[in-house]
């Protein structure tokens, strides 16, 4: 004892902890040295505690156990749990739940046979603190199969388990296998299963999950509506939720984290009046109350001014406010607002956090700044998976699918493993360019990385086969869908007007409507579009009464739909009735209006509806603009054109695309300004395309333009070597200016390079039929009836003083 003593006085301890020793309160002074969690004194006060012979019981070694596992000290932990000479399950399941939120997954099941052997029986709590130390698809296959055979798999407690690790696990299907195979399903359960939808990016299914739950009659809480409320994509069944949650009385109470929830959802929908709103009821707004109410802000100049109050006030803002703050710059009009959001992230010390770098390349691809996205990509100190993501979609929507291909080549490259978003974006690239061995290619990744059984993988399949002429891949792969879901009807839906099968189309619609799935407005607008493409405007009359039927007349790509269909069924009284009826709070409207006059010769009417559209607030876009272009081009206003695209430069802060350029030197080539084209396409910030030089070619064919001829088709076949528009219309100029000795050169570079003029095309409708005919087309079985008839008003206009010389073969 003497020795003990002297012991204890050596100790470098606390009055409080010294004085328990001193009194040999071992026990006591354990308990307090473990609160502390100094490790090296409690292994001092262990040591006398075990030179007395006093032996750990079970309470204060679980609350040692307990104290060294919450603290990340396992080993110590571990230490405490052998030393005990009896001990309970306790114990047990703490160090087991330890060794689970350290990741140490081998350990936790270790543990947990060394408890089995130990003749200790596992409880419930054993079980999910074993699944919750899973981490991977797996361990947790392991941890079911133990929990299934000791008898706890089908409990709410171990299920809400399962079902979270399954899910997090991206393994959404064994997931939702437990849930239904539970006994006792409570609030609890169902909120998981909703968050595992989320989690796996099926909001879809989440807020199938809540329906079922409301049915079944399960109470919610604030963490189910909080939960839902992250899979809401239409403000309609946000606004129910909204409503839900104040009639059971939960936005009574300052539940800051719901309300925050009812927020972002708002902002996510577009609803930016309700979204402030809602912000405006949060009596103490926290960090993520700012972030959200930054992201109901869709203006960037609002947005700015909105950081530059929170700087002023001493407001600080996270790195996700600043990424939400980017996330609202969405044009080129706006890149000096997203310049000044960038100069505050560098302020604040966020400029190298990948997300925000990741924000930035984004920003930029939507404000057309490629170059920029570019420096922004290589400026970030590390990248993840969505910053090459971020970087192919800014070359994609930029059309340059060629650099979006080779960002996706140099992913690979560095074992960069793509996710479904990267295929998603790689299709659309790979569709644009025509590139069926890359889709294949694409295809064979999906099933390597499992991502086969997704429904946005599949749908991406079907549409990106059908863009490239293997319609029949698409049936296929639709044929092998288990569960058809209206998102794979739709895709095989627009595989179809791509494809121009409208038979085929039609009889999937007529399938789709009479089946268990509930059509939406897309696979009308669909239908609507292959209606118009062929001119059946009695079938589009009657989808149009379809969707009155079925009410779903107020969608926003279901009215301009049907407005476009009249229009290229030459019915502009129909399509002008139709967009009377309609809301005006739609552009898309507005848009297919405007392009429907515009076709048919009516600028006046154009410009009425410009104007009118914004009067009423609405800000025009890039397809607004091209309408606009598109009947001065076809009513030959010069003057106007110009203004237009001033206009589109100085109020809307746009730059004017390829298409918009395009309607304005076939403009001034349709008018012979032929100089004043060259000069327009020289000075356009963007590389023209084979389609402009062709447009020029075409002109100078026509005014007899050789010198500017001859640039044009030099250029045209720079871009495509096998263009034989090119040569057909180079070898005309030749000849109407009578130089045959070229015009011979440039038939024999054609025979050369085996290019054939391809034969001219057209089609009639007659008596519901689409009849197609090409020149010297002797294929219809009455052919030669046909040409007989038109020998005889050859005839008939020779006898009237034609004179032009024709012969048909």
């Amino acid at each position: 004892m003497k020795i003990l003593k002297q012991s204890v006085s050596s100790l470098s301890l606390s009055p409080s902890i010294q004085t328990l020793v001193g009194h040999g309160l071992y026990s006591q002074a354990l308990r307090a040295s473990a609160t502390l969690l100094d490790i090296r004194l409690t292994h001092q006060i262990y040591s006398l505690f075990k030179k007395c012979g006093v032996f750990l019981d079970v309470f204060l070694g679980t609350y040692l156990v307990d104290c060294f596992s919450k603290s990340g000290h396992l080993c110590h932990a571990h230490r405490f749990l052998r030393d005990m000479p009896q001990t309970d399950i306790v114990p047990w399941n703490t160090l087991i739940s330890g060794y689970g939120r350290a990741l140490q997954t081998e350990s936790a099941f270790g543990l947990f046979y060394d408890l089995k052997c130990s003749g200790l029986k596992p409880d419930a709590f054993t079980i999910s603190s074993l699944i919750k130390a899973c981490s991977n698809s797996q361990d947790s296959e392991i941890a079911h199969a133990i929990a299934i055979k000791m008898g706890f798999a089908s409990g709410a407690y171990i299920c809400s388990s399962l079902v979270d690790n399954y899910s997090k696990s991206w393994n959404v299907r064994s997931a939702r296998k437990c849930f239904e195979e539970c006994s006792d399903m409570d609030t609890v359960v169902w909120t998981t299963m909703i968050s595992g939808y989320i989690w796996n990016g099926e909001p879809e299914m989440a807020f199938e999950v809540f329906i079922d739950m409301r049915l079944f009659g399960v109470d919610v809480n604030q963490f189910s509506l909080t939960n839902v409320l992250g899979a809401v994509s239409d403000v309609r069944e946000g606004e129910q939720v909204h409503g839900l949650s104040i009639k059971i009385g939960l936005m009574a109470s300052t539940s800051t984290p719901l309300k925050n929830a009812i927020l972002s959802m708002y902002c996510r929908c577009g609803n930016e009046t309700d979204g402030i709103k809602m912000f405006d009821e949060i009596s103490d707004p926290d960090v993520i109350s700012w972030t959200a109410r930054i992201g109901a802000t869709s203006d960037g100049k609002k947005v700015v001014e909105l950081l530059n109050f929170l700087r002023l006030k001493g407001i600080d803002v996270n790195e996700y406010a600043l990424v939400n703050a980017l996330s609202a710059i969405g044009s080129s009009r706006l890149l000096n607002s997203g310049l000044q959001i960038q100069a505050h992230c560098f302020k604040a010390g966020f400029s190298h956090v990948i997300h925000v770098g990741n924000a930035l390349i984004s920003m930029y691809g939507k404000c057309q700044s490629t170059d920029e996205a570019y420096k922004a990509f290589g400026e970030m100190l590390h990248h993840d998976c969505v910053s090459w993501n971020a970087l192919i979609s800014a070359f994609a929507e930029n059309d340059l699918d060629g650099s979006a291909l080779a960002v996706f080549s140099k992913m690979q490259h560095f074992s960069m493993k793509p996710t479904k978003f990267t295929l998603a974006s790689m299709f659309e690239v790979l569709s644009n360019l025509g590139a069926l061995e890359c889709v294949n290619e694409i295809h064979v990744l999906i099933i390597k990385y499992g991502y086969d059984l997704d429904n946005s993988m599949v749908t991406c399949l079907i549409q990106a086969y059908a863009k490239c002429g293997e319609i029949e891949m698409s049936k296929c792969i639709f044929s092998e869908i288990k569960q058809v879901y209206m998102v794979h009807i739709n895709a095989l839906a627009s595989a179809f007007v791509h494809s121009g099968y409208h038979t085929d189309l039609l009889k999937l619609f007529q399938e789709a409507c009479n089946s268990e799935v509930e059509v939406d407005g897309i696979i009308f607008s669909l239908v609507l579009k292959s209606c118009g493409a062929f001119s059946k405007l009695e079938e589009g009359k009657s989808i149009h009464s379809l969707i009155l039927k079925y009410g779903i007349y107020n969608g926003y790509f279901v009215g301009s739909a049907i407005v476009d269909v009249y229009c290229k069924c030459g019915s502009v009284n129909d399509a002008k009735k139709a967009f009377e009826e309609l809301p005006k709070d739609n552009l898309a409207t507005w848009n297919a209006i405007i392009m429907g006059n515009a076709q048919h010769g009516h600028s006046q009417e154009v410009f009425r509806l410009f104007s009118s559209l914004t009067e009423i607030g609405l800000f025009p876009d890039e397809i607004t603009y091209l309408g606009v272009l598109y009947s001065c081009c076809h009513s030959g206003l010069v003057n106007e054109a110009y203004s237009i695209l001033n206009f589109m430069l100085e109020y809307s802060g746009m730059t004017p695309r390829l298409e918009h350029y395009a309607c304005l030197v076939d403009l001034l080539c349709r008018v012979g300004h032929l100089e004043e084209a060259k000069k327009t396409i020289d000075q356009m910030p963007i590389c023209p395309d084979a389609h402009i030089w062709q447009i020029l070619l075409s002109a100078c064919a026509i005014h007899g333009n050789i010198e500017l001829g001859r640039i044009a088709a030099m250029r045209l076949l720079e871009l495509e070597p096998d263009n034989d528009s090119a040569y057909v219309l180079l070898s005309n100029l030749y000849a109407s200016s009578g130089i045959w000795n070229e015009v011979g050169k440039v038939r024999k570079e054609m025979k050369g390079k085996s290019i054939g003029k391809e034969p001219g095309a057209s089609w009639i409708q007659l008596r519901g039929a689409v009849h197609s005919f090409f020149a010297h087309d002797t294929s219809h079985v009455d052919s030669s009836q046909i040409h007989l008839k038109l020998q005889e008003l050859y005839e008939h206009m020779s006898a009237a003083s034609h004179k032009e010389e024709m012969i048909f073969d």
